[in-house]
């Protein structure tokens, strides 16, 4: 009797262990798979959340995959991979920028490449310009017009924007990609978004 009681005392101890072993190690790598956005950076990262203070009643955080989006054939054709630029369009010379966009706050075009020089500047995040609606003391939104329309391009209308032009586009070109992805179609949010 007195071996049974040891052994399922070894056995549980065993399993609380390994339960625990296991969620330190799960929490640990959800940390390492999606992190913030850094305010700025010279390492790109790997996988990140977007949208995590969503103001939306319903549809929360997107985990996008940066990697992905820069190593493999992302482009909307799916043939090349997305310069940098698509998405960090401030990161281009003046005289690159196209309509609606302005702002230029690097004299060659962003690239890993660019990056690697030590006295290259760091990229920016999103944040910088397209702060989430109602945060204060920052500078003014970015603001496009679309047909008769002014639009303020907080956080969440620049994701949109952006993500819904490349997606879209993608799926024009590659029809079958309307089961995995999203674009402008307001009925496949739970694509990209957790529910809140």
């Amino acid at each position: 009797m007195k071996r049974v009681l040891i052994g399922v005392i070894v056995i549980l101890s065993a399993a609380v262990l390994l339960v625990i072993g296991c969620t330190g190690r799960t929490a640990k790598t959800a940390a390492v798979i999606s992190q913030e956005i850094p305010k700025e950076s010279k390492e790109q990262p790997k996988k990140i959340k977007l949208n995590t203070d969503s103001l939306d009643d319903k549809w929360g955080e997107v985990a996008f995959d940066h990697e992905n989006h820069t190593l493999k054939n992302y482009s909307p054709d799916g043939k090349t991979t997305i310069a940098c630029v698509e998405c960090h369009h401030t990161d281009q010379p003046k005289d690159k920028l196209t309509p609606p966009l302005v702002t230029s706050e690097r004299n060659v075009v962003l690239t890993a490449d660019v990056l690697k020089d030590a006295a290259a500047a760091p990229v920016k995040g999103c944040r910088s310009c397209h702060w989430q609606a109602g945060e204060e003391g920052k500078p003014p939104l970015p603001v496009v017009t679309k047909g008769d329309k002014q639009i303020k391009m907080d956080n969440e209308a620049a994701y949109h924007t952006n993500c819904f032009a490349c997606h879209d586009a993608a799926i024009k070109a590659r029809p079958e990609l309307a089961t995995k992805t999203a674009g402008s179609d307001p009925k496949g949010c739970n694509k990209c978004h957790a529910a809140k």
